[in-house]
């Protein structure tokens, strides 16, 4: 059986959720031709890349966002999404961290 940890429950919760493209253009500010570019250069991934109707995670949203405020500040588009990479996995190895020590208690 699969042991409920806290990244475990936030990983879950931002794949669960599913946005259209047109939505993510809405909440992002990022037009929707950006945003295929994006996942043609696989920055971002659409849930099912098969599917004529794009759909994303909040986890790619959140991506994205953080993404579009990079390129504002001035990085190129693959500069910005390998900081941001970068980050991810930053805060991935934090919340593994964290869930060792509530393991341990």
């Amino acid at each position: 059986m699969k042991k409920t940890t806290l990244s475990n429950s936030y990983n879950d919760f931002l794949s669960q959720v599913k946005v259209g493209i047109r939505e993510v253009s809405d909440i992002t500010g990022i037009t929707v031709r950006q945003l295929r570019y994006w996942e043609e250069k696989k920055i971002i991934t659409s849930v099912d890349p098969n599917s004529s109707t794009r759909q994303f995670t909040l986890a790619d949203i959140k991506k994205a966002i953080l993404i579009k405020e990079l390129i504002d500040d001035g990085y190129s588009l693959d500069g910005a999404a390998a900081k941001i990479e970068k980050r991810l996995e930053s805060i991935n190895s934090l919340m593994d961290l964290i869930d060792l020590k509530s393991i341990e208690q």
